[in-house]
């Protein structure tokens, strides 16, 4: 037996099936999480941002369109989600450099440490950057699905990338990357 689509459990949701949700929420929580985490950069923070996404997806389930991907949907509300979050802190992570202070041999590195460079580097990006070079270049979205999760307009999408793959370069290439 074929486990339902995306749609038939949101036409499920709409009749008011909870299991509908809790099966919506295991086929997409993982994704949405890597998202909010890769964002927000605190475990905390993207539990709060992905369950609020699957409230959000409970309460507003009549506005969802069938024609549009749900996992789109799912994760324009959680990356909308983040970005409030984002400029209601208005701060900065530590950068790369006060976690790596001493010069690093690209050749010894570890994978780990080369995924933490990378992630500290991003988590130092404004968050309308953060938030395209997430999307973009970590989950594989498309232009025009960024643009819709964020908000901005394609070419707005593609302006700021330009500027977060630069900086997230000039980071790196601090350490020999």
């Amino acid at each position: 037996m074929n486990s339902p689509t995306d749609i038939e459990l949101m036409q499920q949701l709409r009749a008011g099936s909870e299991a509908a949700l809790r099966q919506l929420i295991e086929r997409h929580r993982e994704r949405l999480f890597r998202i909010a985490y890769g964002l927000l950069g605190d475990h905390d923070a993207a539990a709060d941002a992905v369950q609020e996404t699957f409230i959000r997806l409970w309460r507003h389930s009549r506005r969802y369109d069938p024609r549009q991907s749900l996992s789109t949907w799912l994760c324009t509300i959680c990356a909308r989600r983040c970005y409030d979050e984002l400029r209601r802190r208005r701060r900065h992570y530590a950068t790369a450099a006060s976690l790596y202070t001493e010069a690093v041999n690209t050749d010894a590195m570890a994978t780990e440490e080369l995924l933490a460079l990378l992630n500290n580097a991003v988590a130092t990006l404004p968050p309308k950057q953060r938030v395209v070079y997430r999307l973009r270049e970590i989950e594989g979205f498309s232009a025009e699905e960024t643009a819709a999760a964020t908000g901005m307009s394609a070419d707005q999408v593609k302006a700021n990338l330009c500027v977060a793959r630069n900086k997230v370069r000039e980071k790196l290439q601090r350490y020999g990357i």
